[in-house]
């Protein structure tokens, strides 16, 4: 089993990645606090490692080439957030079978859900594993 932060990493990603496929191709202002919940700065103004967790997804996904953004606002926010095509593309990737299975009962099984659905599924179940499973297999493979 893999480390929480591991876990917390691709539910991280799941929600940036799931947040930008709703606006696209508009951007928008990605708070950090939408990915993993209110923080609050301690006595010297620094933000938990939660919090610090999900900016460094953040800022992952773009040296990655998977989201573009053109500032970071005091570890807070990032405007103009948008995916890239590159994202997109894989995010509207017909899911293969294999990977519905978890959700078999309540996922309608149609030749044509697109891996964001399926995401987007998986993170409402709470289901980090399968997050995981899914991101490695349709966005970070070549």
């Amino acid at each position: 089993m893999l480390d929480v932060h591991i876990d917390e990493f691709w539910n991280d990603c799941a929600a940036i990645l799931l947040t930008g496929i709703r606006s696209f191709p508009r951007p928008q202002t990605l708070f950090i606090e939408d990915i993993c919940g209110p923080d609050s700065v301690d006595e010297f103004g620094l933000h938990s490692a939660r919090h610090l967790a999900a900016l460094g997804a953040v800022q992952w996904l773009q040296d990655e080439g998977f989201i573009r953004f053109s500032t970071l606002n005091r570890q807070e926010s990032v405007d103009d957030f948008v995916l890239t095509g590159k994202s997109f593309r894989r995010l509207l990737t017909i899911a293969n079978p294999d990977s519905l299975k978890r959700g078999a009962d309540q996922l309608q099984q149609a030749d044509s859900t697109p891996v964001f659905q399926v995401l987007e599924f998986a993170r409402l179940q709470g289901n980090s594993g399968w997050c995981g499973e899914l991101l490695q297999h349709y966005l970070l493979q070549p």
